[in-house]
C-alpha cells in the first residue's frame, strides 16, 4: 500500500488539483500544468480527488501513518487556498454568454464553495455542483475525525491547521447550508398524498459528514471546535437522515429465510437512464427494446456511497446519540449485496447492475453518447462502450462492513485471488479472458502483476485493499 501510494494513488490528487507534493520540503504547492479549463470547472476535478483521498485515509488510519496524515491534511489545506471561492464573488463574476444559477436560495455571499462552468450546447452555465463539492469534502470530515481522535503529541501544526479551516467550512458553509433536514421531513410527510419522494446521493454524504464531524468533536470538542447549536442542527440532520434513508428500505427474505434489505427501490424507474432497464438481452437494445422495470434501485455504482454512509454511522454512534445502524441492520444490507447482486461465482466474481438484484440495461445512449451504455453483467466488456460495466466502481465501499458479514471478506478474497490468478483461461492479458473483459479499467489490468511479471498498482485493487485493511484494523481494536 505505501509503494501504491508514492507511484499511483498520489497522482489521482495531482492531476485533479494542479497542486504538486515536495517530498523534501513536505509541502504541496501549485503547479505550472494545470489548464484554465480545469480551474474553471474545478468542482468537477475535486470530486475526482475523492477516491485517491480515500485510499490514502484509510491506510493512514489502518497503519496510524502520522506522516500520511500530515501529507493529507497539508492537501486539504493547500486547495483551500488555491481553489475555493465564494458564492459572492461567483454572482458577481462575469463569463461571456453564460447562464447563471447562482441564487439566493442557495445561500449567503460569504458561503465558500467551488466553481463549476458547465459547457452546454447552448452554452456555459455557472452553478454549483454540491454534489462535487460533498465527494470531496466527505473525506477531508473523516480526515478532520482521524486527527481529533489522535493522541495530541501525535498530532503536527498542518493538522490542527488543518481541523480550524476545515471544521467551520464544514459545518456552516457546506453541511448545514442546504437545509436538508426540512426537505427530507417535509418529503416524508406528503409521501402520502401520492408524491413520490427521492432521497439524493448529496443528503447521504451530508449526512455522512455531520457524523464524522460530530465524533471528531466528541474525541477533542477543543481542537474541534462547535457551538451547541450548530451541534444540535448537526445531530438533528442526522437523526432525520436516519428516519428517510430508512423511509426508502424494502424488506425480503432468500429461500432460507434470512432478511435483506434494499434501497430507495422503484425511485428511478421513470427516469430516462431506466428506459431498458427490463431488457437483459445480449445485444445493443433498440428503440422497439425499450422496457421499463418496476421497483428498481440505484445502480451499483452510485449505491457504493451507501456503505461509506453507513460506516460513518456505525463508527461515530456514541457522539451522534442514536443507534442507527444497529448489528441487524447492517446485516441486512450486506446479506443483499451478498445474496442478490453478487451472482455466487468465487471464481468469475460478477455483480448484477442495480442493488435491488436485476440485471437489465442503464444508461444507453446516455447523454447524446451514441452506442453506449451499461450491459448486463454477463454481457458487459470494459473494452467496449457499447457494453459497459459496473463492477469496477460497483465493489467500492464494501470492504469497509467486511468486519460486520464474512461474506463480504469471502467476496473479497475472491477479487484477490482474481487479482493474482495465473489461470490462462480467466486471467490472461487478452480481451477474452474473464479478468479482462470485466474487471480492466483504463490501461491497467485488474492484476497484481502486469503481462511482464511486474508489479503494477491497478486502482480498484488498491481501493479494495485499502478498505479490506481499515476494516481488519477496526475489527482489532475493538476486540
Amino acid at each position: 500500500m505505501g509503494q501504491a501510494w508514492e507511484l499511483k494513488v498520489r497522482a489521482g490528487l495531482i492531476n485533479n488539483s494542479g497542486l504538486v507534493w515536495n517530498p523534501a520540503i513536505r509541502q504541496w504547492r501549485m503547479g505550472s500544468q494545470f489548464p484554465e479549463s480545469a480551474r474553471k470547472a474545478i468542482a468537477h476535478y475535486a470530486s475526482w480527488t475523492a477516491t485517491a483521498a480515500r485510499v490514502g485515509i484509510n491506510t493512514a488510519e489502518a497503519y496510524r501513518e502520522t506522516e500520511r496524515i500530515d501529507e493529507l491534511a497539508k492537501f486539504y489545506s493547500a486547495f483551500l487556498r488555491v481553489h475555493f471561492t465564494t458564492l459572492g464573488d461567483l454572482r458577481k463574476g462575469s463569463a461571456a454568454g453564460a447562464q447563471k444559477l447562482l441564487g439566493p436560495e442557495l445561500g449567503p455571499d460569504g458561503a465558500r464553495t467551488l466553481a463549476w462552468y458547465w459547457d452546454q450546447p447552448g452554452g456555459v452555465i455557472l452553478r454549483e455542483c454540491y454534489q462535487c463539492n460533498a465527494e470531496f469534502l466527505f473525506p477531508a470530515a473523516r480526515l478532520v475525525r482521524i486527527v481529533a481522535a489522535a493522541k495530541s503529541v501525535d498530532r503536527t501544526d498542518a493538522m490542527k491547521q488543518f481541523v480550524a479551516e476545515y471544521v467551520p467550512l464544514l459545518v456552516k458553509e457546506h453541511v448545514l447550508r442546504p437545509h436538508f433536514a426540512e426537505r427530507m421531513r417535509r418529503e416524508m410527510n406528503t409521501a402520502s398524498s401520492g408524491y413520490r419522494p427521492i432521497m439524493i446521493a448529496d443528503e447521504l454524504f451530508a449526512i455522512a459528514t455531520a457524523a464524522e464531524v460530530l465524533g471528531a468533536r466528541a474525541a477533542d470538542p477543543k481542537l474541534a471546535a462547535i457551538d451547541a447549536s450548530d451541534a444540535a442542527a448537526l445531530k438533528e440532520l442526522v437523526q432525520v437522515g436516519v428516519e428517510r434513508f430508512q423511509f426508502s428500505r424494502t424488506l425480503s427474505k432468500d429461500a432460507s429465510g434470512r432478511t435483506l434489505a434494499s434501497y430507495f427501490n422503484g425511485d428511478y424507474d421513470s427516469h430516462e437512464d431506466m428506459e431498458y432497464a427490463g431488457y437483459a438481452g445480449e445485444a445493443f437494445p433498440t428503440p422497439a427494446q425499450k422496457a421499463r422495470a418496476h421497483g428498481v434501485s440505484w445502480d451499483i455504482s452510485h449505491f457504493s456511497l451507501v456503505p461509506m454512509f453507513l460506516r460513518s454511522l456505525f463508527e461515530n454512534r456514541r457522539a451522534i446519540g442514536g443507534d442507527f445502524p444497529t448489528g441487524r441492520d447492517m446485516e441486512y444490507i450486506t446479506n443483499q449485496f451478498v445474496l442478490r447482486v453478487f451472482e455466487g461465482d468465487d471464481k468469475k466474481p460478477l455483480f448484477r447492475n442495480f442493488f435491488d438484484g436485476s440485471d437489465g440495461w442503464y444508461r444507453v445512449n446516455y447523454s447524446g453518447r451514441s452506442r453506449y451504455a451499461i450491459a448486463p453483467s454477463a454481457f458487459c466488456d470494459m473494452a467496449d462502450p457499447s457494453h459497459g460495466c459496473t463492477a469496477i466502481a460497483g465493489i467500492y465501499s464494501w470492504g469497509l462492513l467486511a468486519a460486520l458479514n464474512p461474506d463480504i471478506n469471502r467476496i473479497y478474497g475472491a477479487l484477490i485471488d482474481l487479482a493474482r490468478s495465473r489461470d490462462s483461461s480467466i486471467a490472461c492479458f487478452e480481451p477474452k479472458c474473464f479478468r479482462e473483459k470485466h474487471y480492466r479499467y483504463a490501461d491497467t489490468s485488474f492484476s497484481f502483476l502486469d503481462a511482464d511479471e511486474r508489479i503494477q498498482y491497478p486502482p480498484a485493487l488498491v481501493v479494495i485493499l485499502s478498505e479490506i485493511v481499515l476494516s481488519a484494523s477496526t475489527a482489532r481494536s475493538k476486540n
